[in-house]
């Protein structure tokens, strides 16, 4: 099996997919915008081969480095980043190639909030109430003084370009500074954020799952400028975990990773908010494997390798993401922690500058079979000095 790896390099820890596909007898081939000697030894050994582009958000330069694979080694078979910015272009090597999985036109309910929303509709999973915006006039009317609500792009991820809107005052602002593009907007809903997250077989079956839950949502993460903290339930709640699944088999998730958010709300109730056929961000892959002493690399590359294998998990622990972000000055040191949290600190380590105002400057992994003490971790983690 000949596999192209985009994005082979970034994040570090992705070079384990790679490593582990070579272990199950993938030929494995790297894309990346970096020279051969800037890439880690272990990745560079992993590789069949490696191609370098100028950009990756070049299609045509990915195309080329595909069809270089191709002439030289056979036929793709499959292609892979787990990246959020890369889906598409995973999709057009895809086409371009006759490769298995997503293309182009299977996208657009990622890409879009309006067309996620019937995929939650026929999971029977409810949202919030929305629609697709351009004018003033269609905000007053679905708003209709029930202030706060809340817009977004249509088309697009991550914290950017979203607004809470409180008021007309509020309205009139954005208007005044929106894009040239569809926008949608939602009412606004109060909860605490849940996902339920993990990988699908050749077949669609879960392989693996598991469930979070997050201190706060991204966008608020980033517009207050806040630390994130999450960590796994041992126990996934009952109807996270049924409305997880239905998603999964409504979104037709094959051979992939998935990361599916939502509210939890005041009064209990699930509301489902995004879907995403990838990784949940961060060392979140690390956690899986701290959770429940799995190799959650090795699991996905024998997925890819042979289909479908059982494999057998146990959540012996809760793992938690502690971020910690320079601007602001802590109660406790680096040391500190270490001394507090023993063995129960797993990992740390500084993250990368494009993740800054999400994850923080510095994550630490702590695991209990506790879910006190991992509270009580995360908040001495991030204590800040009166």
């Amino acid at each position: 099996m000949n596999l192209v790896h985009l994005s082979a390099h970034f994040p570090r820890h992705y070079a384990l997919f790679t490593q582990r596909l070579a272990e199950h007898g993938v030929k494995v081939f790297g894309v990346t915008d970096q020279p051969d000697e800037a890439l880690p030894d272990d990745l560079r050994r992993a590789l069949t081969g490696h191609y370098r582009v100028d950009r990756l958000d070049d299609t045509g330069q990915v195309l080329q480095a595909c069809r270089h694979f191709r002439d030289h080694w056979g036929r793709i078979d499959r292609v892979e980043s787990h990246l959020e910015p890369w889906i598409e272009l995973e999709a057009a090597v895809r086409e371009a190639f006759d490769i298995p999985g997503l293309r182009p036109g299977d996208l657009q309910f990622m890409k879009r909030k309006s067309l996620m929303k019937q995929v939650f509709a026929r999971a029977k999973v409810p949202t919030a109430r929305g629609v697709l915006v351009g004018t003033f006039g269609q905000c007053r009317d679905f708003i209709r003084g029930r202030f706060p609500a809340f817009i977004k792009p249509d088309s697009g991820v991550g914290a950017g370009d979203t607004y809470t809107i409180r008021s007309e005052d509020d309205l009139r602002d954005f208007f005044a500074k929106k894009g040239d593009y569809p926008y949608f907007l939602e009412e606004y809903l109060e909860g605490v954020i849940e996902s339920f997250d993990g990988l699908t077989d050749r077949e669609g079956e879960l392989a693996f799952c598991t469930g979070h839950v997050f201190n706060n949502d991204i966008h608020k993460i980033v517009k207050l400028n806040q630390n994130l903290n999450y960590y796994n339930f041992r126990q996934v709640p009952a109807d996270l975990e049924r409305l997880g699944r239905a998603v999964v088999g409504a979104a037709g998730i094959r051979e992939k990773f998935f990361h599916i958010e939502f509210y939890r709300q005041p009064d209990g109730q699930l509301r489902g908010l995004e879907i995403n056929m990838r990784p949940p961000g961060g060392l979140t892959t690390h956690m899986f494997n701290y959770s429940s002493d799995i190799d959650v690399y090795d699991w996905w590359a024998a997925v890819v390798a042979q289909g479908r294998r059982e494999f057998t998990y146990e959540r012996r622990y809760h793992c938690a993401y502690v971020g910690r972000k320079n601007d602001r000055e802590y109660r406790h040191s680096h040391d500190d922690i270490v001394r507090r949290c023993g063995p129960g600190l797993v990992h740390h380590q500084p993250m990368n500058p494009i993740e800054y105002p999400v994850m923080g400057h510095v994550a630490y992994l702590v695991r209990s079979p506790d879910e006190g003490e991992v509270r009580d971790m995360i908040a001495y983690i991030q204590q800040e000095a009166v």
